[in-house]
């Protein structure tokens, strides 16, 4: 009925949700949720991680939604039928001490929410270096994420670079020696970043 993916662990690599279910009152099973090993394979985590909710899911959404720098779920719950109706499911992530950045682009001649831009980022650890992509877009089927994308960096100790290309223009912006853990926002075609501070919020209030 709906699925979307996010990096629950922070690890950089995406993890996907499933909203299972379908109209028939009877059509009752878990929503699953299954986590991206190391971008070998996937395992089934719905129930370690507590998400396996017997109702028919729909809108999917990962979004750090109290502004921790892990992202949290969000499901729209409830069948076809008026009889089946339910509450939508908040999941607050406890977090699992990964790295993070979380980029906001605003577009001049491209679309001002930057939808279709792309991103690479490459994060170093030692010796090692590893390349993160993501696209600007909604997300999924039944859901959508938020237009800042996310990215889980794990245990990097270095943003090397990150480059942005814009849709309109064709053209690329390069950054270097960003910080880990924060949010910034580029603007296309200007120099330099624009540090965001985010206010934590409690989602248990």
């Amino acid at each position: 009925m709906g699925c979307n993916f996010g990096d629950l662990d922070g690890d950089g690599f995406l993890d996907f949700y499933l909203g299972t279910g379908w109209p028939a009152y009877e059509a009752l099973m878990p929503n699953l949720v299954f986590r991206n090993r190391a971008g070998v394979d996937f395992s089934d985590v719905t129930t370690a991680a507590g998400l396996g909710h017997l109702q028919k899911g729909h809108a999917v959404v990962f979004a750090d939604l109290d502004n921790d720098g892990d992202q949290d779920v969000f499901e729209q719950m409830g069948g076809f039928y008026s009889g089946d109706r339910f509450y939508d499911a908040l999941y607050e992530n406890p977090g699992f001490d990964n790295h993070y950045l979380t980029v906001i682009l605003a577009g001049t001649r491209s679309n001002r929410s930057a939808i279709g831009a792309r991103l690479r980022l490459v994060a170093g650890k030692g010796d090692e270096s590893r390349s993160l992509y993501r696209h600007v877009n909604s997300g999924a089927t039944f859901g959508g994420n938020p237009l800042r994308r996310f990215f889980g960096l794990g245990k990097a100790e270095i943003i090397e670079r990150l480059e942005v290309f814009w849709p309109t223009t064709g053209k690329t912006q390069t950054f270097t020696d960003l910080p880990l853990d924060r949010t910034l926002r580029i603007t296309e075609g200007r120099e330099g970043y624009e540090p965001i501070v985010l206010e934590r919020v409690s989602l248990g209030d």
